[in-house]
């Protein structure tokens, strides 16, 4: 047998175990990511007051935005990535919050990405069917408060622009609890919970 028929018989043996690698990879990281989700529980919302810090973050089509533009609103911001297994598995119980709020004016979702490109947040969007507002950011421009150590960080603000939670790890937003605590933040944006 010659030696470029042996070799090629290696490019497709290891071709092969290269596909099915990635395949058994994938699979796991879907398992892995299901069982999260099905873990997750209605975030522990603790009020208190703390003042906001502004920051900017991007459009996917690279618009500056800044935090303090939704001043007024009740925001629910939350900082993931598309590289974050708790994050994605979280993304359909943030997806469905959203949902619940689409049509509210006094509640405004940022869902803002660190360190993933725009057409990477897009692609992730677009296969995972979700419409959530995306941005992006650079941890550069993330502030030193808001840097939580883990992922996803998400954060909820009064309308008055004060940072009233703090939640690190994956969680089930679409809880009636976490509900309950936004429109009581619509209400009266003093109130401890």
């Amino acid at each position: 047998m010659p030696i470029r028929h042996i070799a090629k018989k290696i490019i497709v043996a290891l071709a092969f175990l290269l596909v099915l690698a990635g395949g058994i990879s994938l699979l796991g990281w879907r398992l892995l990511q299901r069982r999260i989700a099905l873990n997750a529980h209605a975030p522990h919302l603790v009020s208190f007051a703390e003042p906001a810090v502004d920051f900017p973050f991007w459009t996917l089509d690279g618009g500056t935005k800044h935090l303090s533009e939704v001043k007024g609103k009740v925001v629910f911001l939350d900082l993931w990535g598309t590289w974050c297994i708790q994050c994605v598995a979280e993304m359909p119980t943030v997806q469905a919050l959203y949902d619940h709020y689409r049509n509210d004016p006094n509640v405004a979702f940022l869902i803002v990405s660190r360190l993933d490109s725009p057409e990477t947040v897009r692609r992730y969007a677009r296969r995972n069917h979700l419409d959530l507002p995306f941005y992006t950011t650079d941890d550069a421009d993330i502030p030193a408060s808001m840097h939580l150590n883990q992922f996803p960080a998400t954060f909820i603000y009064a309308p008055d622009g004060t940072l009233m939670v703090k939640h690190t790890g994956a969680a089930d937003w679409s809880a009636p609890s976490v509900i309950s605590f936004i429109d009581g933040l619509k209400k009266n944006p003093q109130r401890a919970f």
